[in-house]
């Protein structure tokens, strides 16, 4: 049953992440010039989304799809709503509000990943941005290991 909610808490943050519209309007730049993105390699394939969006709730989610319209993917990153710089461990417990996580979902291959472990580290947090680098590894539901390598990300800090 943990299994199933956390699967189903991942499915739906990235169909509200998806669905999701960047509603500012006092930024002074385009979000084609805002140098956001997030950008790892996926079991050594590359993925790029220069468009990650930020969603608080109960904690800071940080989604991004896959700039390649033909695959339908995306990398989510979780972390409480106050962050700070330092490195983090990613833990198999993303709905915890305090802890550091992460998932991967493929929507094409209906792969998403579980349990994920490894790090997630800030860098850099201003008030309009949080910057940061990434890696873990989390099993499908089908026993395959996901690997995330060379993750990086520029998004926009939202209050």
């Amino acid at each position: 049953m943990k299994l199933f909610k956390k699967s189903m808490a991942i499915v739906v943050l990235a169909i509200v992440a998806t669905l999701s519209v960047n509603c500012s309007s006092d930024s002074s730049s385009s979000s084609s010039d805002s140098g956001f993105y997030l950008k790892c390699k996926i079991n050594g394939v590359q993925f790029v989304s220069t468009d990650p969006y930020v969603i608080n709730s109960l904690s800071k989610s940080i989604t991004a799809q896959s700039d390649n319209e033909n695959i339908q993917e995306t990398v989510s990153l979780y972390m409480p709503l106050t962050v700070a710089t330092g490195t983090y461990t990613i833990t198999e417990e993303p709905s915890n509000v305090d802890s550091y996580g992460a998932g991967y979902s493929n929507f094409d291959t209906d792969v998403s990943s579980q349990e994920a472990a490894g790090t997630l580290t800030i860098t850099q947090v201003t008030a309009d941005v949080i910057k940061g680098t990434f890696s873990f590894t989390s099993p499908d539901f089908d026993g395959n290991t996901i690997t995330v390598t060379e993750g990086t990300f520029r998004a926009e800090n939202i209050q």
